[in-house]
């Protein structure tokens, strides 16, 4: 058989070379490539500037030189910014190409790099006058840019290199500047500015954060002009500020945070000033770039002005407000007067109106401005205190504001217009309209607040002093200077003050404090007439006050006989105790009251005539119920005249004791009784000696047995004891009592008070059971499975059977103990019963093609005549009748594992058409080709490729 093995042959033609001359180089501008080495070096001037190259991988271009040819006593500095994700380095030489400095820094893939070099205060005359730098290319192509400085080294200094890489410091530009051409450095300070020329242009500076921070440059402007500057740098580890400064030193504008940054006058009217640059080295130091450019702005609205009317801008100024003329016409929102004006957010941010309003007239603005254009605010301000009096700030352009109720007649108000944003004009109608709509004298604010009706000339406000302030906000209506929160008499300017509250003013009253002495007693009584607090001292009452009564208090001794002269109850004390006679019940302190004094006969005045006391108990014996005091009343007493004895109990005429044994031992012809009761218990045994009804107490209760119903006092009654079988003597022996309800189990029919008899109770000595179903000794209330079949009372329900018969249990087909009635998986195959076409299968779960037998059974799940393991190797779905195997010949062994899918007897390898049983091979007419170019174009060339495959 002839071999069709196909044979592939690749031809390459690479040119490098060849068509470099598609991409014209510019480096540095010298319209080419920079060389590749010092002798092919581009010449560059010998001045500051700014240069753009080019390397690139795919041109062979790594290296750019160029040379300069340095006048004696000058250095030279250098720094390159490399394209973003690129990596160039920067290389200074001398003549003799050795190395006098170098920068090899790197950068991020989305970040440019900076180099910079200096000859370091090298004087490169002494270098042959040459110097060469190179730009090298470490990584990545693209533009650069190549920033230098020329320096004279008179002065030993460093550059302004960054020193990163292995660079060694570099030269310092700062040393020896040529700011704006001015031959050195610009001014440091605004007082002292650079001059600049009003001419469009561009200069160079150089900055250094902490040797010179700051450049100052000072420009005259021309009438009607507006100015714009720019500044750019180039080294991006530096950051500059750039503010520009009106002739006053006020700030116009301001750049930061970019690079380039910018600052313009816009509409500001700096025409014929002088303004102020400063460019500020925040962070680092680079050179810049200012670009200067200016605009005639003549035929701005700012230097066109008409405001109100006036021919030129408002006043910007508070205290000097442009004046209105505004007339008083027109009903109430009609008649006003229209005004229109042009403001700016820059440089004619505010302007200031001003309007008289005649007495009792208020005033409304209404300001409408285009938004789009700019956005207008109002703000009505009293001229005199400065105080806002209204105002209207929201931000759709239509404002409206008004006098609000503020009394401003009779003086000026100042309207302020404000711009928030943006420039342009704005249109304002100024009402003056009546604050006295009836005439009446009073205006309508002032009628509101006094409650009458400002549209009634005969509804006017109470006014009781007439001046002018009605009685509902006067604070002192009568006039009589006292306010009304202070005055009695609010009403009535003779009056003011009632201390007495009695409704006579004070002035007519002749008793002011009302403490009913007249003024004129208490003046000659010493006390105050005006403080009801302060009274005469009138101890009788009789109208005479004390210092002027010659018997105080009345009882009719004068004071000077009266041992008691405020006390009309006494007057005299006889034994001289501080108590008067009349209170005092001992009058000569005998120990005897006056009382029993006289009724026992003796005179209550002398001490020394005392009634008789036997007993000496302090009752004369003429009073004494116990004469001889022996404890018992005279009619009790076995003998009222010994108090030796006193008790006969029984009465049997033997007397119970010797009261006072330790003083009567020698009574011996009394014989005593030893049962004081009789009621046969000798004293000695008997609980209760003297009650013939007791004679033991069990439990010490001071009750006897005989009426005690708990002799023992152990809380259970003699008579139920007895019932109980316990002693109901002792309290050790108690009933027994399981429930403690104080019914002994002997008689208690519940025994355990669970509500169930004993007789009907499997557990009557448990509280909580009563049932025992299976008998286990676990009462039903605990038991969780009261027929003992094996499944718990709370399941049986919900499968269907009864949890009181142990005959009566569920059906579990795969015996996880969890009936069929509520298991999602009846034969436990981890396939849920709803999901499982099998659910009493525990081998099956599935039948995809629905004929009775589980796929796992099935050797063909989805009927499509393709056994599953077929499918599976022909890498089609097994469960899907709609995916089958290709099988293009139709002999049962599908296209992926058949070597001949068209059963042509040609194997696939070798049959250009495999699934053609027709054909097999090519005509030799024709050769196919597939070509494949490819160009790829750098500055340097490009390169072909082509790629042959043939039949032969």
């Amino acid at each position: 058989m002839t071999s069709r093995k196909p044979t592939i042959a690749i031809f390459s033609l690479i040119f490098l070379s060849c068509f470099s001359g598609l991409v014209v180089g510019n480096d540095a501008g010298s319209g080419g490539d920079a060389g590749g080495g010092h002798q092919t070096a581009v010449w560059l001037h010998e001045v500051n500037a700014t240069y753009y190259g080019n390397l690139s991988v795919s041109s062979n271009d790594s290296n750019d030189y160029y040379g300069f040819n340095m006048s004696s006593g000058n250095g030279i500095a250098a720094g390159l910014t490399s394209p973003v994700g690129a990596d160039f380095d920067l290389i200074l030489y001398d003549h003799t190409n050795s190395t006098l400095d170098g920068s090899y820094n790197g950068s991020s893939s989305n970040s440019t790099s900076y180099d910079d070099v200096s000859s370091n205060g090298t004087n490169t005359s002494g270098s042959g006058n040459t110097v060469y730098l190179r730009v090298q290319r470490y990584s990545g192509s693209g533009t650069y840019i190549l920033q230098i400085w020329i320096f004279s080294v008179s002065i030993t200094g460093g550059g302004n290199s960054s020193g990163g890489g292995n660079s060694s410091g570099g030269g310092n530009p700062g040393l020896n500047q040529n700011d704006a051409n001015t031959g050195g450095d610009a001014s440091d300070s605004q007082s002292n500015s650079t001059p600049l020329n009003s001419t469009d242009a561009t200069y160079y500076g150089y900055v250094h954060e902490f040797s010179d921070e700051y450049d100052w440059y000072s420009i005259a402007m021309p009438a009607y002009h507006a100015i714009s500057a720019q500044v750019s740098w180039a080294n991006t580890s530096a950051s500059i500020h750039l503010e520009l400064f009106d002739q006053n030193g006020n700030t116009l504008d301001y750049g930061s945070n970019s690079n380039p940054v910018f600052a313009n006058s816009t509409n500001h009217t700096i025409g014929n000033t002088t303004v102020t640059l400063s460019i500020r080295a925040s962070s680092g130091e680079t050179g810049y770039t200012l670009s200067l450019q200016f605009s005639n702005i003549a035929s701005a609205p700012v230097y066109n002005q008409d405001d109100a009317g006036t021919g030129a801008d408002a006043s910007n100024n508070y205290s000097s407000p442009t004046p209105l003329s505004v007339s008083v016409s027109g009903v109430n929102g009609t008649g006003g007067t229209h005004f229109t004006g042009w403001h700016s957010v820059v440089g004619d941010q505010d302007d200031y109106y001003s309007v008289y309003v005649p007495p009792d007239y208020g005033i409304a603005i209404d300001l409408t401005s285009n938004v789009s254009e700019v956005l207008s605010w109002i703000m009505l301000i009293n001229s005199t205190s400065g105080g806002y009096i209204g105002w209207s700030t929201n931000q759709h352009g239509e404002q409206n504001t008004h006098s609000n109720g503020t009394d401003v007649g009779g003086q000026n108000v100042t309207l302020w217009i404000v711009t928030f944003n943006g420039l342009g004009y704005y249109n304002f109608t100024v009402w003056l309209f009546s604050l006295d709509a009836d005439g009446d004298g009073w205006n309508d604010a002032s009628e509101n607040s006094c409650g009458t009706n400002p549209n009634d000339i005969n509804s006017v406000p109470l006014d009781t002093d007439g001046d002018g302030i009605c009685n509902s906000l006067d604070d002192d209506d009568d006039g009589d200077g006292y306010s009304d929160s202070n005055d009695s008499f609010p009403l009535d300017d003779s009056e003011w003050s009632d201390i007495d509250f009695d409704g006579i003013g004070d002035n007519a009253d002749e008793d002011d404090d009302g403490d009913g002495w007249t003024d004129l007693q208490e003046d000659y009584c010493g006390t105050a007439h005006n403080d009801s607090v302060s009274f005469p001292r009138d101890f009788d009452l009789d109208g005479i006050c004390n210092s002027l009564d010659p018997d105080d208090d009345n009882d009719g001794y004068n004071d000077s006989n009266d041992l008691y002269p405020l006390d009309p109850t006494e007057w005299a004390n006889t034994d001289g105790d501080s108590l008067g006679n009349n209170a005092d019940e001992d009058d000569d302190n005998d120990g005897w009251s006056d009382l029993d004094e006289i009724t026992c006969g003796s005179d209550p005045l002398s001490e020394v005539n005392v009634p008789d006391d036997d007993d000496e108990d302090g009752i004369c014996d003429l009073l004494d119920s116990d004469a001889d005091g022996d404890g018992v009343l005279n009619d009790d007493d076995f003998d009222s005249l010994d108090r030796c004895v006193s008790t006969d109990t029984d009465g049997d005429g033997f007397p119970d004791d010797i009261v006072d044994p330790a003083n009567c031992y020698w009574q011996s012809q009394y014989t005593l009784d030893d049962d004081d009761d009789n009621d046969g218990w000798i004293d000695s045994e008997d609980a209760f000696p003297l009650d013939t009804n007791e004679w033991l107490d069990t439990d010490g209760d001071t009750i006897g047995d005989n009426a005690d119903d708990d002799d023992d006092n152990d809380g259970w009654f003699d008579s139920d004891e007895l019932v109980c079988g316990s002693d109901p003597l002792s309290s050790e022996s108690l009933p027994d009592d399981f429930d403690g309800d104080f019914s002994c189990d002997l008689i208690d029919s519940d025994d355990d008070a669970d509500g169930v008899e004993d007789s009907e109770d499997q557990l009557p000595f448990d509280a909580t059971e009563w049932n025992d179903l299976d008998m286990d000794g676990i009462g039903d209330n605990a038991d969780t499975d009261d027929d003992g079949d094996g499944w718990g009372d709370l399941d049986e329900p919900n499968c269907g059977t009864d949890p009181a018969d142990p005959d009566s249990t569920p059906v579990d087909f795969d015996g996880d103990s969890i009936c069929d009635p509520v298991d999602s998986d009846d034969d436990n195959d981890l396939v849920i019963d709803t999901d499982d076409d099998f659910p009493y299968d525990s081998s099956e779960s599935r039948d995809t093609d629905g004929d009775g037998v589980g796929n796992n059974a099935d050797t063909d799940d989805d009927d499509d005549n393709w056994p599953d393991n077929f499918e599976e190797i022909c890498q089609t779905d097994p469960l899907s009748i709609l995916s089958i195997p290709l099988d293009t010949d139709g002999d049962g062994s599908c296209d992926l594992v058949d070597d001949d899918d068209d059963n042509d007897g040609w194997v696939d390898d070798d049959d250009a058409f495999p699934l053609d049983s027709s054909r097999w091979a090519q005509s030799d007419d024709g050769l196919p080709m597939i070509a494949i170019a490819s160009v790829v174009a750098f500055a340097a060339g490009a390169v072909f490729v082509l790629i042959n495959r043939s039949r032969p």
